[in-house]
């Protein structure tokens, strides 16, 4: 999970165990290249048309508001966000941001210093064609939705949490199809083709440990699914987290 979690984070000497064992490690993206400015700039609204133009005032009142209960920026500091942007950054702070870095952004740390090859298993150029693709109209109507029922979004994103810990990856995977919607093709399907692919002919020449969102295993067009597909022989690891 992309989350500031220590709940999450409780399995970290687990998981270190697997990363030593492999002669390489990849996340998603490199986050390395995630601060290039072509993906800054796709990750922001035009100066001109900031969230506030964008919502009713009493929309943006209770936007004002779900911040502050959850010890979040203001609104004056996010303005310029992308409305998906300022989602993922309310699932996050939802999912307790207490310690200083996301699981995959650890591991990734982790890895770098025991002189691992780390990578992205996809490319910026692929994820800024996936920004491009996206309307703004849906995102605006998604974050309207998420404003009008917060409460609803905060037990969704307790009960991820509770999943993921639980292993259960199938509860996982349906609630993010589900609140993909019509960009589940472009966000999840298309994008799992891609990591099942490349990481399947990565493992014929190297070991590889390889951290991606938990959402993008199981189904008919998850990871796990499109990997036997290919031949390869799967075992599922059982973590224990505090």
């Amino acid at each position: 999970m992309h989350v500031k979690s220590k709940k999450v984070l409780s399995a970290f000497d687990q998981i270190t165990n697997y990363i030593d064992a492999c002669d390489a490690f990849c996340v998603e993206i490199d986050f390395a290249e995630t601060q290039s400015p072509e993906m800054s700039q796709r990750l922001m609204l035009p100066f001109d048309a900031p969230l506030t133009s964008l919502l009713k005032p009493k929309q943006i009142d209770r936007l004002q508001q779900i911040l502050l209960s959850i010890g979040g920026p203001s609104l004056k500091q996010i303005q310029h966000l992308r409305p998906m942007n300022l989602i993922n950054l309310l699932s996050s702070l939802i999912m307790k941001e207490d310690t200083n870095m996301i699981l995959d952004m650890r591991l990734y740390e982790y890895a770098k210093g025991e002189d691992k090859r780390v990578f992205g298993i996809e490319t910026v150029e692929e994820h800024l064609c996936i920004l491009d693709a996206m309307d703004l109209v849906s995102e605006i109507k998604q974050l309207k939705g998420l404003i009008r029922n917060f409460p609803a979004f905060v037990r969704q994103h307790h009960a991820i949490m509770e999943y993921y810990v639980n292993g259960q990856i199938d509860k996982l995977y349906q609630h993010g199809k589900r609140s993909l919607g019509k960009w589940r093709k472009t966000l999840l399907y298309k994008r799992n083709t891609i990591m099942s692919d490349r990481l399947y002919n990565l493992s014929s020449s190297e070991t590889v440990f390889c951290a991606v969102g938990a959402g993008h295993l199981y189904g008919k067009y998850g990871v796990l699914c499109l990997l036997k597909a290919h031949g390869a022989s799967l075992k599922p690891i059982r973590l224990i987290y505090n």
